[in-house]
């Protein structure tokens, strides 16, 4: 990403696109990170990130990075189903 990209007080700072899904992370830095905050965020959002919703809301970094892949793979997961993609389909390294 070149441009920082905010949805309100939260600045994205990752991405991750799953066929047309688009997941983002989101931090803001107004917000301590301590047991009470939730500091960070994950979304899924539209592919030029200026509509973000069903947001999960996070006390550390980590915890929103993983939280970040878990709905990658629920998106891998989901399109697999969707395009017939089974265990039995092997994979090739494209070089």
């Amino acid at each position: 990403m070149s441009e920082k990209k905010m949805n309100g007080e939260y600045e994205i700072i990752q991405t991750l696109i799953i066929g047309d899904a688009v997941l983002a992370l989101g931090h803001n830095p107004n917000i301590p990170e301590n047991n009470m905050t939730t500091p960070y965020v994950t979304w899924q959002a539209n592919e030029d990130l200026t509509n973000f919703y069903w947001g999960h809301y996070h006390k550390s970094l980590y915890a929103a990075q993983r939280d970040l892949v878990k709905r990658g793979v629920e998106k891998v997961r989901f399109y697999d189903r969707q395009n017939g993609f089974t265990k039995t389909h092997k994979e090739r390294d494209a070089r």
